[in-house]
């Protein structure tokens, strides 16, 4: 019996139109072929390992290598070390893709040095044999996606920075329960022995030196991942043990911090903590500076974070020292969390970071 026009139209209604983005589906790898071969976009798929299953003809012209040199690579090996990072971390907090996202990445360019940035929407789906797979689909930053879909930013930035801070506390507590109470155990059985057996003390007395200062490295290291003075007893007093710890006779910071910043919300002060902190690193491992100014101001609608110093200021422009890895790039998605924006001033007297984030 044949079946009428409007009987298939219905038959196809019930069934729903074909998304790449359904979690479950039948014919991924059909419309994958069909719809995305010579398509306008790149398009990865990755197996449960990140590995690459498949990609279509736009992928082989960006990257500039053929399906068979890229099938079986981890998608990290394209990828910008911070971004492979940022990727890693979203891929293992899994809750984080039940949704598409959509990523900013640098790509390495290996038609040339440096890398190229895509916007790159990432989402989570379940073939034909009931195997989770990853779809990337990559597109130049001209091209304009829904608007609806930017919204979907903040919540990648969220994600990421909770699983960057997940992880910090899990070393750090590993390092203040594990490692730190070994090397007080060591510690102790040396004095033990140094008590028993004096005409050694020469030989121990450096040793114990040593292990007091790895303690003591320990120590920072543990309160530099898991501020607990941030959470006991505020912002002002946490950016205020964090100066004292790097402050040095050749090395001073000053802070300058309004009364109300203690009342803004916990993950906000958390955002600033890390930004001063992130700045005070990267002054302290490439500016040469002596003197640094830690100033926050709390306005109605916006807060601002400069962090000045009088070092040499950086070496190349904004976008430049992103790329090297400088720590600026972990400051702007944090600051992206807020929908701010990130600014360097820089010259042979000195530099001046300011960070701006919307309190809405």
């Amino acid at each position: 019996m044949q079946t009428s026009e409007n009987e298939f139209t219905n038959e196809n209604a019930n069934k729903g139109q074909y998304s790449l983005f359904e979690d479950e589906s039948e014919r991924d790898e059909l419309c994958f072929d069909i719809f995305f071969k010579d398509g306008p976009f790149a398009i990865i798929i990755l197996d449960r390992f990140f590995q690459v299953n498949k990609v279509n003809e736009k992928f082989t012209e960006i990257f500039s290598q053929s399906s068979a040199q890229s099938y079986g690579r981890s998608i990290y090996e394209f990828l910008h070390s911070e971004d492979a990072l940022k990727l890693k971390s979203i891929f293992e907090n899994r809750d984080s893709i039940k949704s598409p996202l959509l990523l900013h990445l640098h790509f390495i360019n290996r038609k040339g040095n440096g890398f190229f940035k895509m916007d790159t929407y990432v989402k989570k789906y379940t073939n034909r044999l009931d195997e989770v797979m990853y779809c990337l689909l990559m597109f130049d930053q001209e091209f304009c996606p829904d608007p609806d879909w930017m919204d979907v930013k903040q919540e990648i930035y969220k994600s990421i920075v909770d699983t960057q801070e997940q992880e910090r506390k899990r070393i750090g507590h590993q390092l203040h329960d594990s490692v730190a109470q070994l090397l007080y155990a060591t510690r102790l059985n040396l004095e033990h022995f140094a008590q028993e057996n004096h005409e050694h003390a020469a030989i121990i007395r450096p040793i114990k030196k040593m292990l007091n200062d790895a303690i003591h490295e320990v120590r920072n290291v543990s309160i530099d991942l898991v501020p607990s003075v941030l959470h006991a007893f505020g912002l002002k007093a946490a950016i205020t043990a964090m100066t004292e710890r790097i402050s040095m006779p050749d090395f001073t910071v000053e802070t300058s911090l309004p009364i109300g910043v203690e009342e803004l919300d916990k993950d906000m002060k958390l955002v600033i903590y890390r930004i001063v902190q992130e700045l005070l690193n990267n002054t302290l491992k490439h500016s040469s500076a002596n003197r640094v100014q830690i100033i926050i101001r709390n306005g109605q609608d916006q807060l601002e974070i400069e962090v000045k110093d009088n070092g040499q200021g950086f070496p190349s422009d904004l976008k430049e020292s992103k790329r090297m890895g400088s720590g600026l790039r972990t400051i702007e998605n944090r600051t992206d969390l807020y929908k701010g924006k990130l600014s360097v001033i820089s010259s042979d007297k000195g530099s001046s970071v300011l960070v701006t984030l919307n309190k809405d």
